[in-house]
């Protein structure tokens, strides 16, 4: 399992990622995520290329109203991935949370910040690692609408 902090520098690069898509930052976006998968060999960081290349299409197919939806899916995809990339090169941390936080600075404002809802019912316990602030509200008494 990863830690935390570790956790973090994923989310905030799936997150990056994927709001980099059909952006000026997006080369850079593309050759970043390249690097990191190359750790893993030429093979891993021609992959990574390929699927930034779908995440780009993705979102640049799917109509305006949609493609924050869309970001937020891929974003969540790009995490996973990145952090199976960690689990196996624990060292790539730093350059991950590097590479995030760089990637960030070059978006666009309505890229930079994503909202993120968590929603835990029926005594749930959850823990999630948006990559940012975050604001808990409880509320005993309030269900979510369906």
């Amino acid at each position: 399992m990863l830690e935390g902090w570790i956790l973090s520098a994923v989310a905030a690069g799936g997150s990056a990622l994927a709001g980099a898509a059909a952006t000026d930052a997006w080369q850079s976006a593309r050759a970043g995520i390249a690097r990191l998968f190359g750790r893993a060999g030429q093979r891993r960081a021609d992959l990574a290329e390929v699927w930034a290349d779908e995440t780009a299409a993705e979102i640049a197919a799917a109509p305006v109203r949609q493609q924050v939806e869309v970001r937020q899916r891929l974003a969540l995809v790009w995490q996973q991935r990145l952090a199976d990339l960690v689990q196996e090169y624990p060292d790539l941390d730093d350059e991950l949370r590097g590479w995030a936080g760089e990637l960030r600075q070059r978006l666009p404002a309505a890229q930079r910040h994503w909202v993120n809802t968590f929603v835990a019912t029926d005594n749930a316990t959850q823990y999630n690692a948006p990559g940012g602030s975050i604001t808990v509200t409880g509320h005993l008494w309030e269900r979510p609408s369906s």
